[in-house]
């Protein structure tokens, strides 16, 4: 009897069959986690996704779908056992039990159908690892035969064709399946089989796998040379994901930890590039599972509006920060039409002023920081300083760029009472709104009856001053937005039929642990927005209104521009993401409010105990808005020391003007003191 042997890896099992090739005629190779790994590990997970596709094909329940396809495989399984073969089952043979017990024979396509999704979804869930195509190429270069032999449910022909679709058909000279044969390596009869068909002597063969009875015992048993891959490395992989996907089972944390779990093995099985530089990996490894549940979230509202009966006609992916969303809109396969406009909050509040300058309005460009008063007003509305500062001094405002903190100065309210004043604003207002309106009917935006706004979010500042600019015609669409993440602190009212969600965060769902994109909110618009400058008003062109753009000189715009081939690192890393993301979202089904609290768990790792490398790489880039300032947010600021701890007055002040609060924290070891700021938060939150 051959000797039982454990090899560690393929280059041992090549060490050990040198010596012995003179008498080798065919190498025997075990498939599934001997050649193929998996993404996901259990591969009932691919049964489950099957079901759901049938599910959502015919109407009926998954959990009906599934007991049909139990049912069938269990009665094909007992009656090949009561044939005198193994307890084996062709999935051929079970597909057409299958449909039978599902009630929908008349239904011609269902089975070819659910063939081709069994096989699409085993496809995505398979790779080849490398150091055992490795060990093929050689073994191929010795001139000896290499057959695959498989205990499996799904017939030879399913087998050969997932192997060419993987690439490596043509390794192989032979299929065998205990699916044809209803007869299992378990048992050691489907080694004999093979040996009979093959007309081979027992010792001519080695055969490889990674089951100690099945690969090793049994073959050996039948005479040939067995051999159990023992692969520590890949079975502590295979058992954490099984893990994993246990503990799913159980719901909350758990879930999102599954499948990103799947997701990352996915992504770095793949990649062959590696290695990645930080901006990538940031934005495969943080900012991907952020976006890609929002978009995941995004497409569920879109089929939710759909199966209510009011389906959206159009989509209005916001300039700039809608940039990253459009593109992975269109990899989804959605059929609603879909436009990136140019819109911006200086284009839209600058058209809001048509009717005249309200109070709340004003105070709108009161709350930048950096605000220069009666000036700032004028660049965020779009408002003419040269003809307003004259009147701005017969008001009291001395300096027309001093900033104004008390936001109950009656200077203020004269200037806004001012009849010449609001004279001046309305025919600007008017201007820039005559553009707008041109633009607006240029995409189809009151054409439709039913259209949604996807953006980063925040305030909503396009959503509401659209609807106070062109509220009042009768063909203004019922306006959904969608948002990455929704925290309504300048506007409560919107309007009716003027809807507004934050998918991965809103504040109104008063969940403190997912407030954390709020807290550092640049570095999500970095990793959204596009390369281009912002919308700062319109122009005619050749009969059609188009959008202007901020000029490249402007200091705002030639700081961006040195950012650029960050953020496109950013988003490579995202799309990267994306893209696994969809397919191991395919083979799971999981919904995106399964998968919200990791990744807010994730985010809060990422925002509030960054490492030392996310803090240096990510304060080298610069923040812009496009409320009609010229301002850079610097997002690095003088890290605390233990001596500001002993100010703390002092240091609330600085924690609460600084864009990335957690990073100051730099300094001090063990993250205590992020951890302490962190409570500190969320309590006063809560309060």
């Amino acid at each position: 009897m051959p000797e039982k042997l454990i090899v560690r890896d393929w280059r041992h099992v090549r060490a050990w069959l040198e010596p012995r090739l003179h008498g080798i005629r065919m190498i025997s190779l075990d498939i599934f986690d001997t050649v193929l790994g998996r993404y996901v590990g259990d591969p009932v997970e691919v049964q489950h996704a099957v079901c759901r596709a049938v599910s959502a094909r015919t109407g009926l329940a998954a959990a009906t779908v599934w007991q049909a396809r139990q049912q069938a495989e269990q009665a094909l399984r007992a009656e090949a056992v009561q044939a005198g073969f193994d307890h084996e089952c062709c999935y051929r043979d079970m597909l057409t039990r299958w449909v039978e017990a599902l009630g929908l024979e008349a239904d011609a396509s269902l089975a070819p159908f659910m063939r081709q999704t069994e096989l699409d979804l085993e496809a995505a869930t398979l790779h080849v690892k490398r150091d055992a195509q490795v060990f093929m190429d050689w073994v191929r270069e010795q001139g000896i035969e290499i057959i695959a032999i498989s205990d499996m449910y799904l017939d030879g022909e399913m087998l050969h064709e997932l192997l060419r679709r993987l690439g490596i058909v043509n390794y192989f000279t032979a299929v065998y399946v205990s699916a044809d044969f209803k007869l299992g390596k378990y048992s050691g009869r489907l080694f004999e089989k093979m040996l009979q068909v093959n007309g081979l002597a027992a010792q001519q063969v080695v055969h490889i796998g990674d089951n100690p009875i099945s690969d090793r015992r049994m073959a050996c048993r039948t005479g040939i040379q067995g051999i159990w891959l023992y692969e520590k490395a890949e079975l502590r992989r295979r058992e954490r994901q099984t893990l994993s996907a246990q503990m799913a089972q159980r719901g909350g944390i758990w879930q999102g930890r599954h499948f990103f779990e799947c997701v990352e093995t996915r992504s770095h099985q793949q990649d062959s590039l590696k290695p990645r530089d930080f901006f990538f990996r940031y934005g495969r490894d943080v900012l991907g599972p952020a976006f890609s549940v929002f978009m995941q979230g995004l497409q569920e509202r879109l089929q939710q509006q759909t199966n209510a009966g009011k389906p959206l006609e159009k989509l209005l992916f916001v300039a700039r920060d809608g940039f990253l969303f459009e593109r992975l809109y269109r990899t989804t396969g959605m059929t609603i039409p879909a436009e990136y406009v140019y819109l911006s909050r200086r284009v839209i509040t600058a058209a809001a002023t048509a009717d005249g300058l309200s109070r709340e309005q004003a105070l709108v460009a009161f709350y930048n920081p950096k605000q220069q008063g009666l000036a700032s007003v004028c660049k965020v509305y779009g408002l003419p300083e040269a003809a307003l500062q004259p009147l701005a001094t017969r008001h009291g405002f001395v300096d027309f760029s001093a900033p104004i903190h008390d936001w109950d100065d009656v200077r203020l309210h004269h200037f806004l009472q001012d009849q010449d004043v609001q004279a001046i604003i309305r025919a600007t207002g008017q201007q820039h709104r005559a553009l707008l309106q041109r633009y607006l009917e240029q995409v189809g935006f009151f054409a439709h009856q039913h259209i949604a706004l996807v953006d980063i979010g925040w305030n909503g500042t396009v959503q509401k001053f659209l609807k106070q600019a062109f509220g009042a015609r009768a063909d203004f669409p019922q306006l959904h937005g969608y948002y990455f993440a929704f925290v309504p602190k300048l506007y409560a009212d919107f309007g009716e039929n003027n809807t507004c969600e934050g998918i991965v965060h809103d504040s109104r769902r008063g969940n403190a642990c997912e407030r954390i994109p709020a807290e550092f909110e640049e570095i999500f618009e970095q990793g959204a927005r596009s390369h281009e400058a912002t919308t700062i008003a319109y122009a005619e062109q050749d009969g059609r209104v188009v959008p202007v753009l901020k000029a490249d000189t402007a200091p705002d715009r030639h700081a961006e521009i040195l950012c650029n081939p960050l953020v496109a690192q950013m988003q490579q890393g995202i799309l990267h993401h994306w893209e696994h993301f969809c397919a191991v979202q395919q083979l799971t089904g999981y919904a995106s409010q399964q998968l919200l609290p990791y990744v807010h768990g994730l985010l809060e790792r990422a925002v509030v105990y960054p490492t030392t490398e996310e803090i240096h790489a990510l304060t080298q880039l610069v923040h812009t808005e496009d409320f009609g300032h010229d301002h850079v947010l610097a997002l690095a600021n003088q890290a605390v020391g233990w001596g500001d701890l002993l100010r703390p007055r002092r240091l609330w002040q600085r924690l609460e003007i600084s864009a990335w609060r957690y990073a100051l924290f730099e300094k001090i070891p063990t993250g205590m003191a992020n951890f302490a700021f962190r409570v500190a938060y969320l309590h006063a939150v809560k309060k």
